[in-house]
């Protein structure tokens, strides 16, 4: 079984030649500023074919989402339920969306 890892967004990119890191991080909770520091939780590496590849994929998706939003701004029935089954999520996992 896959690993998921929650991140809050990229902390640091690094170019050496051909090959990308992005380091994505959490956001610890706190009101005080010294608890306020990003934690680095995943170091993603590829090259950068890959990661054009990627953003293109991600661009699409928010395209979709826009357009299904601008469409039906109160419906919300296309949204995964937090309570579905592993099937039904797997189903809409294997469809591509560029």
């Amino acid at each position: 079984m896959t690993q998921e890892v929650y991140v809050d967004g990229i902390g640091n990119i690094s170019i050496q030649g051909p090959v990308v890191t992005l380091s994505l991080v959490r956001s610890t909770q706190g009101n005080k500023s010294d608890t306020n520091k990003d934690e680095e939780v995943l170091k993603l590496t590829m090259t950068g074919q890959n990661l054009v590849r990627m953003t293109n994929i991600l661009s699409n998706t928010l395209k979709r989402l826009a357009e299904r939003n601008k469409n039906n701004p109160n419906d919300q029935s296309d949204l995964p339920d937090k309570k579905s089954n592993k099937s039904s999520n797997s189903t809409k996992k294997n469809k591509t969306v560029n």
